[in-house]
């Protein structure tokens, strides 16, 4: 249906090109349901991980300056600050390592959800919307149709993909 590459798509409802436009134009002129797919960011909590280790850090440096103004305190005691002291440095640097994990990760599951993200983007640049009839459709088909809001969505869907790609390959990780 499409002649040329300068050449406007039609309309497969009125056959008309002059209010056909790219979905990045009719967001451009005001229409938010053709937003752009967002890209994938792996969101990890950590402020709770820094809380704690800012707490168990503070504690640590109290006892330290306990320790180092002590002067009357029986070894024993000296001993249990000692070993509380070591005991909130190990923990503070395990929580800052599970916290470090939880970031990796995060990347991890954002980097799998690029080429799902690549493919939305690609079908955004392609598909067209008229004005007139209100309706989007892919001018790449054989015989362009309008497509359903279903469709769109599953065109433009980022997060379905992935997790349809994870439940088909998550049986196949349980085996290695």
């Amino acid at each position: 249906m499409v002649a040329n590459e300068s050449q406007k798509p039609l309309c497969p409802v009125c056959q008309q090109a002059d209010q056909v436009m790219t979905l990045a134009t009719a967001y451009e002129s005001g229409i938010s349901r053709f937003a752009p797919p967002p890209m994938p960011v792996g969101r990890v909590p950590m402020i709770k991980s820094m809380v704690i280790g800012i707490g168990i850090v503070s504690v640590g440096s109290f006892f330290i300056i306990v320790l180092l103004g002590s002067v009357g305190l029986p070894e024993v005691v000296r001993a249990i600050q000692v070993v509380i002291t070591l005991i909130g440095i190990i923990v503070a640097l395990v929580l800052s390592f599970l916290a470090f994990q939880r970031a990796v990760q995060g990347d991890l599951n954002s980097q799998q959800l690029l080429p799902a993200w690549d493919r939305a983007l690609e079908n955004w640049s392609r598909l067209r919307y008229c004005k007139r009839d209100n309706i989007v459709f892919d001018p790449q088909q054989a015989s362009p149709k309008a497509l359903s809001d279903d469709e769109l969505s599953s065109l433009l869907a980022v997060e379905a993909e992935h997790k349809e790609a994870a439940q088909i390959s998550s049986p196949m990780g349980a085996h290695q």
